[in-house]
Formats: structure tokens, sequence, C-alpha cells
């Protein structure tokens, strides 16, 4: 197995933990190749490289680096297995895909080699692929003000002011090719084959991950207090009951807009530039490590509303 390691997740603590983790890993007996990124999107290339001798893809990172990997992945055919070491700030991939961040627990994974299969959006025509959420809106100007610098502080600073400074704005969803078509003010447009975003933030809480289907929620026109109040339900999945926030799902979603400012989307995160965005389900196309039965009981997991199947 390769591991794709980025040194700068969760502002440098990823390089610093790693002398325990290779220890564990080395204890145990596994044979892996270490790989160092050195900037933005170095691991799709690192993975584009090595495909033909790996088949099998460790990403020791957060969020972002786990979007490269998948993106490689996914532009050399679907060939490879991922596993993930979450060391992010919110690791929310992981947990979308219910894995604990528990390195005990990580082993158990690499030893067993579980796979389970899960769907992945390719964005414009396999530009980019993710495997959790795509979103547009006022989470995207923050990912764009935060990009680079993503501490709690300056997350937090740019989250607050974004709500005092932005108001929604048009978009047009069509949901495949027509079948339905959303056009008005949106204060967040979310795409979900994953549950969470942004740190913890449940934007498609019902969203499934192997079922052949995308979870679009949209956050309407609201005002400043409804958009404050509406935020501060995304932390339990509770916004859906907001009148203005309606939930849809389709297989190809295309997000664009006649507003005359501009209107940028992100990919957990990682921001994909101003719209139009095409965003396409490819129904369990992501080989992936899971966790063993045990431990998604012990944590809840095992027969939890995220999978469709058990593989």
């Amino acid at each position: 197995m390769k591991i794709i390691c980025n040194p700068a997740s969760f502002g440098g603590k990823a390089r610093k933990d790693w002398p325990k983790v290779v220890k564990v890993l080395k204890d145990e007996k596994f044979d892996f190749e270490v790989e160092w990124t050195k900037g933005i999107n170095d691991a799709i290339e690192i993975v584009k490289r090595s495909v033909d001798e790996h088949d099998l893809f460790i990403v020791y990172g957060g969020d972002g680096t786990i979007n490269e990997v998948v993106t490689g992945i996914g532009q050399t055919g679907f060939k490879s297995t991922m596993g993930i070491i979450p060391v992010g700030r919110g690791n929310d991939n992981a947990f979308n895909i219910r894995q604990t961040d528990k390195l005990e627990d990580i082993i158990d994974m690499l030893n067993a080699k579980e796979e389970r299969t899960i769907d992945c959006m390719d964005i414009n025509d396999g530009k980019r692929y993710c495997m959790g959420v795509v979103g547009a809106g006022i989470d995207s100007l923050v990912a764009e003000r935060t990009y680079g610098k993503k501490t709690r502080i300056v997350y937090h600073i740019a989250l607050i002011r974004s709500f005092f400074s932005y108001r929604p704005r048009h978009i047009h969803i069509d949901i495949d090719d027509g079948r339905e078509v959303i056009d008005g003010k949106s204060l967040i447009t979310s795409i979900g084959n994953g549950q969470r975003v942004g740190n913890g933030k449940f934007v498609t809480p019902n969203a499934i991950v192997d079922d052949g289907l995308l979870d679009i929620v949209v956050v309407g026109d609201t005002g400043v207090i409804d958009s404050l109040l509406t935020s501060r339900k995304l932390s339990d999945g509770s916004h859906l009951s907001h009148p203005k926030v309606h939930e849809y799902r389709g297989k190809k979603v295309v997000l664009s807009t006649k507003s005359k400012k501009r209107l940028v989307a992100h990919s957990m995160g990682e921001l994909l530039g101003p719209l139009p965005h095409t965003i396409v389900c490819k129904h369990k196309a992501l080989k992936i490590l899971k966790m063993s039965d045990k431990i998604l009981e012990r944590e809840g997991w095992l027969y939890d509303n995220t999978f469709s199947s058990k593989k």
C-alpha cells in the first residue's frame, strides 16, 4: 500500500504526529511506501504516477487531501481502493463513511482490508471527484476567505462577517436534465453524497453514500436573522424543518446563475471556482476500506442510515 501524507494537515499537527503513527505501522509489519505532498493538487499527481504499482492508497491527511486522492483515483478509472487515516480539523469525509480516528481502529481496518463500494460525485466531466458534499453560496464565500489559513478563529470570523455582508443570490438548479428545476435566490445550495461538511455541519443529513442518488438541500431567500437561525441548526440537521429549506434528490445536478455578483462553489471546502458546475453521481464507483462491523456496532453505526447496504 502507498500512504500519501500531507504535512500541512491540521496546521502541521499531521507531521508532528507522524512518528507515532509510523512506529505502529512498522510494529504491525505492514508493507508500505510513503510519499509526502509538496503543494496543492500534488496528491492527484502522486496517485496518477503510482497507480500501476499500488492498488491501495491510504490518505494521511484531512478532507482536502482526501478530495485530491479521490480525484486521482477517479481520473485513473477507479482501479484503486482508498483508506483514510484522518488527521484533519473536521475529518468530515471519514465521518461520512462512519470511520473513527482512533489509531487502534485504523490498524484493525488495515489488517482486515474489508472493502465497501460507495458512490462518487463526478464534477465537470471528471475534472474533480468528491465523495462528500459540493456547495454553492455563503459557505463557498467562507471557504474562499479562509483558503490556506483554516484555523478555527479565522473560520469563525469569516463566517460571522459573511452572514452580515452576504445576501442570497440567484441560482438555477437543474436536476436530471429538467426533471425538476429550481430557479430563485438561495443562501446555500448543498449537494451531498455524504452528510457532513465544514467541521461537523450536517448540511445534507439524509444523504446515503451508496444509493445512486445525490441529496440537494436548498436554503432559500432568507434575511439576516433567518440565516443566522438556520445556520445554527446545521450542526444537527434540524434546518430541514425551516419553511425556506427544501430537499430534493437526483442523479445529475447542474448549477448556474444569472447573478451579477460572483457565485463560486466548493467541494468539501476546496474551491471549484465560479458557476456553472455539473455534478453527476457515479453509482458504486469508489472502493474504500471499511471499519469492521464490531467497531461500527460499538460506535452505534452498524445500522446507520448512511448506507443502503453493508457491502
